[in-house]
């Protein structure tokens, strides 16, 4: 590069780390950059902690946050959660756990106190290590030190728990979080939805998709295709599709993919009335349709008479990952 006259910056080694595969390739960046003559700025240092953590040189790592100084850096929370994620990543639990009370202690400066990410990395540690119970309590921790939780934490928390299938624990979890007025009820109950059908609580999700209906929680669009996919798997279209009128009628509009999804189901459960009624609808708004689904759907529908509707879904277009109708 010297001979073209150009001198590699911070942003130059800064990309070099990230492509970096292994800690000798981090290793071999950083004394390029030594030799170079470029300063390392607090990027270049998150990103070097965080690949030496990664691959398990927790002491390497923690040497260099210890040299920010001599860079003119100041350590922070960000650089300690790198490093603390690099932990995590090994499942280093226990050095994890050492290091979050080390960052809560008066050992460090307040500007390297915990916030709600590396909080968030912890819970998922201890969750995916089956230490459930420990994940549980970090709300009381982050409650000591006005760490307040968002959507991301919830949701991480709240999966964990449910994955462990404990349904009341979870429930505890999103009325705290209301009740501390972090989180919306809303936000909290699509998230605890959302996780209830991803391990395949089907009565759960159900039963509460009801209750929020009723004292007027309005589902996410996430949270309603979610449901909807949810039950197609189950080759529940009936429920789906009653779930899905119920949620328009609310103001709630799903993923395109789902009508394609739903449509198809129930053309293969021989449900003919309402797939017909779905797929015109589909076809009036001009809504997306996977192509995948489109020979499948016209074949079904030529078999139930429907030549109508066939022809319509025949005359769309390819366009933009989907099918919409020719204009």
């Amino acid at each position: 590069m010297r001979s073209f006259g150009l001198v590699p910056d911070a942003a130059f080694f800064h990309y070099a780390l990230r492509a970096a595969g292994s800690a000798s390739d981090v290793s071999a960046v950083l004394e390029i950059m030594a030799g170079s003559g470029a300063s390392p700025t607090v990027p270049v240092i998150v990103t070097a902690v965080h690949k030496q953590a990664s691959a398990g040189n927790f002491e390497s790592a923690r040497r260099l946050i210890d040299k920010m100084p001599e860079f003119g850096c100041v350590p922070n929370a960000v650089v300690y959660t790198a490093l603390l994620d690099g932990m995590c990543s090994l499942g280093n639990v226990d050095g994890a756990l050492r290091l979050i009370e080390e960052m809560e202690s008066s050992g460090l400066d307040a500007n390297c106190a915990p916030n709600v990410v590396t909080y968030t990395c912890l819970v998922k540690c201890l969750c995916g290590n089956g230490r459930v119970a420990e994940a549980l309590g970090v709300l009381d921790r982050m409650a000591e030190r006005g760490v307040m939780p968002n959507q991301v934490f919830v949701r991480t928390l709240v999966e964990g728990v449910c994955t462990e299938r404990r349904v009341a624990d979870a429930y505890d979890v999103v009325e705290r979080v209301i009740g501390d007025g972090g989180v919306s009820s809303g936000q909290c109950y699509n998230v605890l939805l959302i996780c209830l059908w991803r391990v395949d609580m089907t009565p759960e999700a159900e039963g509460l998709a009801q209750r929020m209906m009723k004292k007027g929680v309005q589902l996410t669009p996430l949270a309603g295709s979610s449901m909807v996919r949810e039950l197609c798997v189950r080759k529940r279209s009936l429920d789906a599709c009653h779930w899905l009128r119920m949620m328009e009628e609310s103001g709630v509009l799903c993923d395109s993919d789902v009508y394609g999804t739903l449509l198809l189901g129930l053309c293969e459960e021989g449900h003919v009335h309402e797939a017909s009624a779905l797929g015109r609808k589909v076809v009036e708004r001009d809504i997306h349709v996977e192509a995948s689904c489109t020979e499948r759907l016209v074949e079904l529908l030529k078999q139930y008479g429907d030549e109508e509707l066939a022809s319509h879904l025949l005359g769309l277009k390819q366009c933009a990952g989907g099918l919409s109708l020719s204009l």
